[in-house]
């Protein structure tokens, strides 16, 4: 079973600023909107003085503040902002690394992603969305007239002003440069094809971004159309942190934890519970007959903020992995 940190405010509220080991710090970072109040970035301080940023967080002036009033607490004879040294994103999302440009930007360090990351910002840049295309995805989903126009600002979206910024692309079992420690990139795609956990091996941590969660279950196929299907790919990425399940996560949102495998197998069962479900839904049609609309199918799944509570980007993301699971149903037995 996971277990809950006790430095976690009773009632919720929004953590204090937690040195989890000598030298590495957990840094909440609010976000607008949504049902996760913060994202939670963290800060390591190398052998050199330098400070490594793993997901900054959501670009606000608010959060930008907090950032340099932290780092010029932690590195005050290097200029606060200046101490960065370097800054890795576990993946693509704004709440993650939307306030990477700045940093990078001010302080003169390298932003690092997966290279599928960097490639799908790069492409979002030059490609312009066909909106009759995205239209056409939604008529065929069977999405009602009146959603269709409101989804289509969703469509493909992703965080605006990133392309350029990035300057490494990062690959499994690559390391970051921060000295005096070894920080380990495995590729774990599901939340989006280029996610990455990072880990620690001297310190037993594992840094699990959107991957592995405490307390919710994360979305899946969130970074973009691709060729494979996320939660076939959700699945093997469970399975390669089977050896680290006795590290402590260090996760994008909520609070670090113990079990992480228990936690890791819990989501994974989540999402195969979820295919089980929408494979009752197609058990029910006729024979001979096609199946329901996308639309259809996710109306009749339950969702944790039931699925007249779900608009925007929250209910495309819902029709998605609705769409997700059919395909993956299709595609072979479920495991």
């Amino acid at each position: 079973m996971s277990e809950q940190h006790p430095t976690v405010p009773e009632g919720g509220g929004m953590p204090a600023l937690e040195e989890i080991r000598e030298g590495v710090w957990a840094l909440a970072q609010p976000m607008p909107g949504g049902h996760l109040a913060y994202s939670v970035a963290y800060l390591l301080r190398g052998d050199d003085g330098g400070i490594h940023v793993i997901d900054p967080g959501w670009d606000s002036d608010a959060n930008w503040a907090r950032l340099e009033s932290v780092l010029r607490e932690l590195a005050p004879d290097r200029g606060g902002v200046s101490a960065v040294t370097g800054i890795t994103g576990t993946h693509l999302h704004p709440d993650h690394v939307g306030l990477a440009a700045r940093l990078r930007a001010g302080s003169g360090a390298g932003f690092a992603l997966h290279g599928v990351e960097r490639q799908v910002l790069e492409e979002h840049s030059t490609r312009l969305l066909d909106p009759d295309e995205a239209l056409g995805r939604l008529e065929g989903w069977g999405v009602p007239d009146g959603e269709r126009r409101e989804l289509l600002r969703f469509v493909d979206r992703s965080p605006e002003g990133l392309a350029m910024a990035v300057d490494h692309g990062l690959a499994h079992g690559d390391i970051l440069d921060v000295p005096g420690r070894r920080i380990e990139v495995m590729a774990t795609p599901g939340h989006t094809a280029g996610h990455i956990c990072l880990r620690d091996d001297d310190h037993e941590l594992l840094f699990t971004g959107d991957h592995v969660l405490p307390t919710v279950f994360p979305g899946l196929g969130l970074g973009g159309t691709t060729a494979s299907n996320p939660l076939a790919d959700y699945i093997a990425s469970v399975e390669l942190l089977e050896p680290y399940g006795d590290y402590e996560a260090l996760p994008g949102h909520g609070h670090r934890f113990r079990g992480l495998g228990d936690r890791a197998r819990a989501c994974r069962d989540h999402h195969l519970a979820r295919t089980q479900d929408v494979g009752a839904i197609l058990e029910e049609t006729a024979p001979g007959s096609e199946d329901p609309p996308i639309w259809d199918i996710a109306s009749r799944l339950t969702w944790t903020a039931g699925w007249d509570g779900l608009h925007g980007l929250h209910l495309l993301s819902a029709l998605s992995q609705t769409a997700m699971h059919v395909d993956f149903l299709r595609s072979g037995p479920v495991r």
